[in-house]
């Protein structure tokens, strides 16, 4: 192949002109130009229409690979008129990619497999790895999703093809929401669970239609403790922190009111134990 190409190249190279060079640089603006207006049409209609919000969503990434793949394909056409030319510039490419783009193909490859396996689309509350958050770009050298404390992450596809994805809601608004409140172990179960029943109940941001559940169990980490775990569905994942921190604040100020996180502050310097919620505890009893 490498002799084939050095001999096809100097006469191929030679049927270039800057007419077609303009041509194909034309193709791309025009696609990336395109791209950018239907995303940014697609994200004007979902964020009016909460229904289809995740249905625009998974068009979005559909859309932008497809139309790259096309301007990729008129260019060659473009720019290979001739089937020596066509020859010539697959053999340049694959001489490129066998010399350092191992690592851009093996994320390409796994750009498409996550659009054909369908993990989790465009608006998914998901857990890759150790990063946390909402996906906002799908493409196909990475996947980018921003964090509840607004920090933006990307992630090769790559590595998404060998690491556990955790999706809270599979293209719907709604998710489960896990919030752990630490008591003194000597805190009565039942009451307890009243409490955590009550406050999420309370809160504005709960799907009402979906079940809630309040569990209670002991446990030791630096101390003895009793947690109070509330398991409920918010109606937009995006409010996830937010429900979490309301059912926090109205359960504390109810067990504060009855004198139940007294012992907490009674002459002990220990640490609490750490609370742990959000994805980490999918699942979990």
């Amino acid at each position: 192949m490498m002799l084939a190409f050095l001999q096809v190249a100097p006469s191929a190279l030679q049927q270039f002109t800057l007419m077609m060079v303009l041509k194909a640089v034309a193709v791309v603006a025009v696609a990336g130009l395109l791209i950018r207006w239907l995303t940014q049409s697609l994200e004007s209609v979902s964020q009016r229409s909460a229904r289809s919000r995740f249905l625009v969503k998974w068009l979005q990434p559909v859309l932008r690979i497809t139309i790259w793949f096309g301007a990729i394909m008129l260019c060659f056409n473009l720019l290979a008129p001739s089937r020596e030319t066509f020859l010539a510039s697959v053999a340049s490419f694959g001489i490129a990619l066998g010399l350092g783009a191992q690592d851009l193909v093996k994320n390409v490859v796994g750009g498409l497999v996550v659009l054909a396996d369908h993990p989790f689309q465009l608006g998914d509350r998901v857990k890759i790895g150790d990063a946390y958050g909402e996906i906002d770009h799908i493409g196909l050298r990475s996947t980018k999703l921003t964090t509840p404390d607004d920090t933006r992450v990307t992630i090769p596809n790559a590595q998404i093809l060998t690491e556990r994805v955790f999706n809270a809601n599979s293209g719907v608004p709604d998710c489960q929401v896990v919030t752990d409140i630490f008591l003194p172990p000597d805190t009565r179960p039942e009451v307890a669970q009243r409490i955590g029943r009550e406050a999420a109940v309370c809160s504005p941001f709960l799907l009402a239609r979906k079940p809630i559940v309040v569990l209670t169990t002991q446990g030791f980490e630096r101390r003895a403790f009793l947690r109070l775990r509330i398991k409920c569905y918010v109606y937009d994942h995006r409010f996830e922190p937010r429900i979490q921190s309301d059912i926090t604040a109205r359960a504390s100020r109810e067990l504060v009111r009855l004198g139940l996180l007294q012992r907490w502050s009674q002459g002990s310097s220990t640490q609490l134990p750490n609370s742990g919620v959000g994805m980490s505890d999918l699942g979990a009893a």
